[in-house]
């Protein structure tokens, strides 16, 4: 559930520059964060810190929902604001290892002071939840900045993969943990110390095998400046595009509603439709291998039907099953379309990366992912807050997710509006046309 290309659009280093170390252990060592990071995403953001968040510290359910779209929302602001400024000084200093250790170490503490706070001390959860997210969302910045140093020529985006392999694999380390660990809400703080633990430890590798690369004379303001004048142009740019710019308006929407469902499901699932802890954490596994099997499956339908295509189908599979959840309450029922919703979740994600790829012009494709990156992260900032409200005024969590709806929605009337240029109808003729003659 994360993204490798937010490293993209900012700092990067030279080749060799960590040489001191076999390119193996820098290789395994960069692998190794992704996996630790994970645990402070499934534990703190999805499974089971909101659950502890809404229950003990606040106990007003719809009150918690506003707040906990307030804490995730503010986080996203704060990592919006600063990642340029922060990428743009680590470009011009070099010190994008000071960096990655610093906003890692804030997230990591955060992990631990959580599990000191109790029942009232809504605003103390409220920052360290924020600051905890915002240290996790610009440590990975600075961590997806080391990827083109490490990897061997042409083997980035297969590295990548693995990388993002290992995440899910540490979320669902973290979940099984979690259903032997965590009785019940209250009872299962400890998850948290374990959480911290784990992510310092895989952390460790990378901070001690990662240099920085000081560079004499830097000139930090040009640098920031630079970095702002290049979101700019890109901007420019991509509104020259007509189908680009219109599929990122769509996505917007899409990957809005999507984080929102991400953040929220846990809550709903036991506080509205009643799940024991233990069957949520089960649900939350059954999700993550459904996604990493519906991105796998939908690059296999892309390229039979088209991408667009494929991205408008599954936008249509979300806005149902959004709705079959809001409308069954049966367990069974549930846990199907919670399973339809994780197919697509992996598909949505893998699609709309591989149509940014081929739109893309040559010699741009980083700076136009770094900018889609961007624009989600903007897009982050809004569905939590919509759903917290909505669930604050109505105390009707069911209400809150329909709104979401309305996100889904827009995404797809901006989806359908998306040209199909040239160049995409050549390329999916092509790719269905190698897809017939392997099939026959």
């Amino acid at each position: 559930m994360k993204s490798k290309n937010a490293g993209s659009a900012y700092p990067a280093g030279g080749p060799g520059s960590q040489a001191r170390y076999p390119a193996s252990v820098r290789v395994v060592s960069w692998l190794l964060y992704d996996f630790g990071m994970a645990w402070f995403s499934m534990v703190v953001l999805t499974a089971y810190f909101i659950l502890y968040f809404k229950e003990v510290i606040v106990g007003e359910r719809g009150y918690a929902d506003f707040l906990w779209g307030v804490a995730v929302s503010s986080a996203m602001a704060v990592s919006v604001i600063v990642s340029p400024l922060l990428g743009a000084a680590a470009d011009a200093s070099g010190n994008k290892k000071s960096f990655m250790a610093a906003f890692a170490g804030i997230s990591i503490l955060s992990v631990f002071c959580l599990y000191f706070t109790g029942p009232g001390q809504k605003a103390w959860a409220v920052f360290l939840v924020s600051a905890g997210y915002v240290g996790y969302t610009l440590a990975m910045i600075f961590y997806n900045a080391f990827l083109p140093e490490i990897a061997a020529p042409g083997s980035i985006e297969k590295l990548s993969g693995i990388g993002w392999g290992l995440g899910y694999i540490g979320g669902l380390a973290a979940l099984v943990c979690m259903a032997f660990m965590v009785p019940n809400v209250a009872g299962g703080k400890s998850i948290l110390l374990l959480a911290g633990t784990v992510y310092a430890i895989f952390a460790l590798p990378s901070l001690i095998v990662f240099k920085n690369s000081p560079k004499a004379g830097a000139a930090r303001g040009a640098a920031i400046s630079e970095g702002f004048s290049r979101l700019i142009v890109t901007f420019r740019e991509i509104r020259s595009l007509k189908n680009i710019f219109i599929f990122l308006i769509a996505y917007f929407f899409v990957s809005d509603a999507i984080s929102t469902v991400i953040v929220f499901f846990s809550s709903y699932t036991v506080y509205t439709l009643h799940f024991t802890v233990k069957q949520n954490f089960l649900l939350l596994m059954l999700i993550q291998l459904s996604a990493a099997a519906g991105a796998a499956a939908a690059g296999l339908i892309a390229n039979r039907i088209g991408i667009l295509r494929t991205i408008v189908i599954t936008i249509l599979i979300w806005i149902l099953a959004l709705l079959g959840i809001i409308a069954f309450e049966g367990v069974s029922a549930f846990y199907a379309l919670s399973v339809c919703a994780g197919l697509v979740l992996g598909g949505t994600q893998a699609t709309a990366r591989s149509y940014m790829a081929i739109e893309a012009p040559e010699g741009k494709k980083a700076e136009f992912f770094g900018f889609m990156t961007f624009s989600t992260k903007i897009a982050a900032i809004f569905g939590p807050l919509l759903y917290g409200t909505v669930s604050s005024r109505t105390n009707n969590p069911r209400i809150a997710l329909l709104s979401l709806e309305a996100l889904f929605v827009l995404g797809l009337f901006f989806m359908l509006l998306v040209p199909r240029t040239a160049h995409r109808r050549d390329a999916e003729e092509n790719e269905g046309r190698q897809w017939d003659g392997e099939t026959r």
